[in-house]
């Protein structure tokens, strides 16, 4: 990430993701987590069951990655949303970048509902289909 950026590696794209959407070009492709995250999720704070809830999503991060419930791939925003049951059901958005020097990383964290959750799941069947 850029100059004077505190950050840290949270996981790797799965082989499992890159084959299902076909996204080659990020093989071996790092996650990076820094501490600009905290401002991206500070409107997402108060959406969380518990300031518990919350701390724990946070301290999830890599295991949401490695072992995500779902992940949905955004193509319009080139991000992946990985989803999973932690205290409550989250959503971990991972922004996608292939600029030379930018990074892959984790973009925002928020709580949402199980009905959400299937509605994404069911959209990435509908565009296989096509």
């Amino acid at each position: 990430m850029g100059k004077g950026k505190i950050t840290k590696d949270v996981g790797v794209i799965s082989n499992e993701i890159i084959e299902k959407y076909n996204l080659y070009e990020y093989k071996n492709t790092k996650i990076i987590q820094s501490l600009d995250l905290y401002q991206h999720i500070q409107k997402h704070i108060c959406e969380f069951e518990s300031i518990d809830s919350y701390s724990h999503t946070i301290s999830s991060i890599p295991e949401i990655i490695a072992n995500p419930l779902f992940v949905y791939y955004d193509n319009n925003r080139k991000s992946l949303l990985y989803f999973k049951k932690i205290d409550e059901n989250v959503c971990v958005v991972v922004k996608l970048n292939l600029r030379k020097n930018k990074d892959t990383y984790i973009s925002t964290i928020y709580p949402l509902s199980e009905a959400k959750i299937q509605r994404f799941i069911e959209q990435s069947y509908i565009k296989k289909d096509n």
